[in-house]
């Protein structure tokens, strides 16, 4: 009989252990909120088909899970079994979106008004709150719409840091450039260069600032531009902004995009030619010219033949 009971006794345990561990094959979410309790939490599991055993309810309160409760959305996924979710609520296993600020990117097509806003006031920038370039290219992860605002901020601290880390590696030829030149300049190459030319692109820039000459850049005339339509024509090339470089020589007033740190460097480091012009040949490819005859060559061969 004491065998019988023995048996019966591990029999139990097995199964009970097969139970916690065997994936529900069933999907579901769920959501830890503010002020939210194991019950409630249980209440709307139970809802989606998910009950805990007692005994498992019972290790969330000696563990003391109500006290470190992780607010957030959890997944629950077709492997999870009641072991694998009491895990997720446990460590606070949140399912995170993703937030991409992509390389030449712009802010106003990023964060809305009211996060710059709300930024620009806690930095106490009243007058001109300009972030345009400041924003590091990367992808954050975040659960609620109010970690926006931190995202925005550790954007611009990481960008900030490696701005300072090209300008203490910088070139000694550009005594005439600020750290704020440097980074518009940065942007300028993120939107005309790609990696294999944005040194060489660097360069013509620098040439073309140093003989004062207009820098005549696409991409700084389209950020200008009040609206657009991806057809940039001779009439966009007489716009009044300052970011017309068709127009105003110099660089544009700031920043066009948000730059890679590689941009960021090779503003830094422009390559020493003679070159003043390039015309696209090639998607990552360009034709560069040291004289206007030629860049006119240059263009009726691999411009105007398309």
């Amino acid at each position: 009989m004491k065998y019988l009971f023995s048996l019966i006794f591990l029999i139990n345990i097995f199964s009970y252990s097969f139970l916690i561990f065997k994936p529900l094959n069933y999907l579901a979410e769920f959501t830890v909120k503010e002020g939210d309790n194991l019950g409630k939490i249980f209440f709307e599991l139970e809802k989606k088909n998910i009950f805990f055993p007692k005994a498992m309810k019972l290790i969330f309160n000696l563990f003391e899970a109500d006290k470190r409760l992780f607010q957030g959305k959890y997944n629950v996924t077709n492997q999870d079994s009641l072991y694998k979710i009491f895990n997720k609520i446990y460590l606070g296993k949140i399912t995170l979106k993703e937030f991409v600020i992509p390389e030449g990117s712009q802010i106003e097509n990023l964060f809305t008004k009211e996060v710059i806003d709300e930024y620009c006031l806690e930095q106490d920038i009243v007058n001109s709150c300009k972030l345009e370039g400041y924003l590091k290219p990367d992808t954050y992860f975040y659960d609620r719409e109010s970690e926006l605002i931190d995202i925005l901020r550790n954007s611009i601290i990481n960008q900030n840091k490696i701005l300072d880390q090209a300008w203490k590696k910088r070139k000694s030829n550009l005594e005439n450039i600020s750290k704020f030149d440097m980074l518009t300049i940065a942007s300028i190459i993120e939107k005309e260069a790609c990696s294999n030319e944005r040194e060489k692109i660097s360069g013509v820039i620098l040439n073309r600032l140093n003989l004062k000459m207009f820098l005549q850049m696409d991409s700084t005339t389209i950020y200008g531009l009040k609206e657009f339509n991806g057809d940039l024509k001779k009439k966009h090339l007489k716009d009044s902004s300052l970011y017309n470089t068709y127009m105003h020589k110099g660089l544009p007033p700031g920043p066009i995009s948000n730059p890679s740190k590689n941009s960021i460097f090779a503003a830094g480091q422009p390559e020493s030619h003679d070159f003043l012009y390039f015309v696209a040949k090639d998607k990552c490819k360009h034709e560069f010219s040291t004289n206007y005859d030629d860049h006119l060559m240059a263009v009726k061969k691999y411009q105007l033949k398309k």
